[in-house]
């Protein structure tokens, strides 16, 4: 064996490293007289050209103390995990050491860190990109698989084989997205609300919410939609028919899952919101004046709530939300009322924006605006009949679009656009002209098409004088109710004199204008689900719900027994006659007696607002 050996001679975790970085100096050669097979996975370290007493394992790359006295001892007591394994198996193992799970210390990888920005730095020249870009958080996540990728397949792979083609990014952008978006929709939760409206023998609305369910179907299309819906009804004994109406949003899905075996009525809310959404939020010609304004008051109330200067106003603004209904009105009112105190709160940039406000415009938009949120707010109504409403508020919204001497350019587009549009996206149908029919202060609404169907052709034709029926009757009487009465009244004091009409009246009347009731379900929601109840079962949640919304109105269908209340007021007596042994329970009743009520007051008055 070689026995010339270089007198300064390094350490052997020094020579480890030169090795690991394949530094040229070293060199790997097996001794010339060498006999022993162990000398097939062992070969002699040569520094500078220079014999090391030291050998590298040729399978794990660990370098070992060995001299000629030595012999081929420390070759059998190496304990190689690839020894075993490199008769059958070519293949380097992928089992790493626990030690590899561990950060190196700083000064065992400088070498390689001086490597790594050399090699960025030839990056950033070689592709024209920033500096930066080494620091973006892809950037560290695309290294962070590199390395991964030579930790188990090693330096043996060329790296254009393992990068890929520019044509194969772009389209993995699409699978990123879908895997992305699949995990989004398993973190949402959607919920399906449906409430019963329907008028009982008395001629009394009966409002009732049947279920505020998770939605757990796959998907959101109208079959699985229907099918949903057909499981919660029949879960009360009902079952959707012909003879049945349904109150839906607009949407297309939800027009095809209720198009077959029931009538569905368009919810009027979601037309007049759509429109006003389709002005402010499209790219319209007719509506960029308005347009203009809308989004510089938006972009000064943003700043308002992200700078925290609300606390100075006097009055809480409220920003545009178009899931919401009327925001855009609330949205300009509150900024009306406050308008001129802003100059106080706003920085140099928006008082810039402010500048550009024209109040005479503003305050026009915001007093037409405000006929829309008064038909929402009559349409909305929950505790009388509001179907009959819909064409006549639809003809004021109208009539209110016609421009007037003094209005602004830009509002007067805007009247045209809303006009138009109001005429042909809000759909009208069959059972608006029925229920207004049902009014006796709209049955004769000159709007109502008076066209006479299957009369025959020949002039000469008499027809036979036949007896006045009963809606010839009800149309001939001039009776008025007053404005706030409740037309179901109405046809209870009349069912003796128009007993078909009445029935019709019952079924129709009972028909909302709106689907706001779910949509109130959903804000109830939000309050039951708060910050500190937020592990409620969905279950729970919806039984919550049903009991909250459900149990005064079955409270007044079915009061307590006769017999409960006499008991209880039996007990009240023989406690107040005990007043040597308990003198306080008394009041104590009383005052949590009076805790009750006032807690059910303040409840009762806690009414939605849109």
């Amino acid at each position: 064996m070689s026995s010339t050996v270089h007198k300064k001679t390094l350490s052997k975790h020094d020579y480890q490293q030169l090795v690991m970085i394949n530094d040229p100096s070293i060199s790997l050669i097996k001794p010339s007289n060498a006999r022993s097979e162990l000398w097939s996975k062992f070969t002699q370290l040569h520094h500078l050209n220079i014999a090391q007493n030291y050998i590298i394992c040729n399978l794990c790359r660990v370098v070992l103390k060995w001299t000629s006295e030595t012999g081929t001892k420390v070759m059998k007591n190496h304990n190689c995990e690839n020894k075993s394994s490199s008769k059958t198996s070519t293949t380097p193992s992928r089992q790493r050491t626990i030690s590899s799970y561990m950060p190196p210390a700083p000064d065992n990888y400088s070498s390689i860190k001086d490597r790594i920005v050399e090699a960025c730095a030839e990056f950033c020249a070689l592709d024209g990109r920033p500096f930066d870009t080494v620091t973006g958080e892809g950037f560290i996540n695309l290294a962070k698989q590199l390395m991964n990728a030579g930790a188990l397949i090693g330096t043996g792979f060329s790296v254009n084989d393992l990068l890929p083609h520019s044509t194969t990014v772009s389209r993995n952008v699409d699978r990123v997205y879908t895997r992305l978006k699949d995990q989004l929709i398993l973190l949402c939760l959607h919920y399906c609300g449906i409430s019963l409206h329907f008028t009982d023998d008395n001629y009394y609305l009966r409002i009732f919410i049947l279920a505020c369910k998770l939605y757990d179907l796959p998907n959101q299309k109208a079959h699985n939609i229907r099918d949903f819906v057909n499981t919660i009804v029949e879960e009360f004994g009902l079952k959707l028919n012909e003879d049945m109406f349904v109150v839906s949003d607009n949407e297309p899905k939800m027009a095809c899952a209720f198009k077959d075996d029931t009538t569905r009525v368009g919810c009027s809310a979601h037309y007049i919101n759509k429109i006003l959404e389709h002005a402010f939020e499209l790219d319209e010609p007719l509506c960029a004046g308005v347009q203009k304004l809308f989004l510089i008051v938006r972009d000064i109330i943003s700043y308002i709530s992200q700078s925290h200067k609300q606390s100075s106003l006097s009055v809480c603004i409220q920003n545009y939300c178009k899931t919401r209904f009327s925001t855009v009105y609330i949205m300009l009112n509150t900024f009306l009322m406050i308008y001129n105190e802003l100059p106080s709160v706003l920085n140099n940039n928006q008082r810039q924006n402010y500048l550009k406000i024209n109040f005479i415009e503003l305050e026009q938009l915001t007093k037409y605006l405000k006929h829309f949120h008064d038909v929402l707010e009559k349409l909305c109504c929950e505790q009388t009949p509001t179907l009959h409403l819909v064409i006549p508020y639809k003809q004021l919204l109208i009539n209110r679009s016609t421009k007037n001497d003094d209005d602004h350019q830009n509002l007067i587009q805007l009247k045209r656009y809303l006009s138009q549009h109001l005429k042909d996206y809000w759909i009208i149908q069959d059972i608006h002209y029925i229920v207004m029919l049902l009014h006796p202060n709209l049955k004769s609404f000159y709007l109502i098409p008076n066209e006479i169907y299957d009369v025959p052709d020949d002039e000469n034709y008499l027809q036979p004088s036949i007896e006045k029926t009963e809606l010839d009757l009800y149309l001939a009487d001039e009776t008025r109710i007053a404005n706030d009465m409740n037309v179901l009244s109405y046809w209870n004091s009349n069912k003796s004199l128009y007993p078909n009409l009445a029935r019709i009246a019952k079924r129709v009347l009972a028909i909302p204008a709106t689907n706001t009731s779910v949509e109130r379900l959903f804000s109830h929601s939000s309050n039951t689900v708060t910050n500190r109840r937020t592990s409620l079962d969905p279950d729970k949640v919806n039984r919550l719900l049903f009991i909250k919304r459900n149990m005064r109105t079955l409270k007044d269908i079915y009061p307590p027994p006769v017999e409960h209340c006499a008991k209880r007021r039996i007990s009240l007596i023989s406690t107040d006659s005990t007043t040597s042994t308990t003198p306080n329970k008394k009041i104590k009743l009383m005052t949590e007696t009076q805790e009750v009520d006032e807690a059910t007051t303040d409840e009762d008055n806690d009414e939605e607002q849109l």
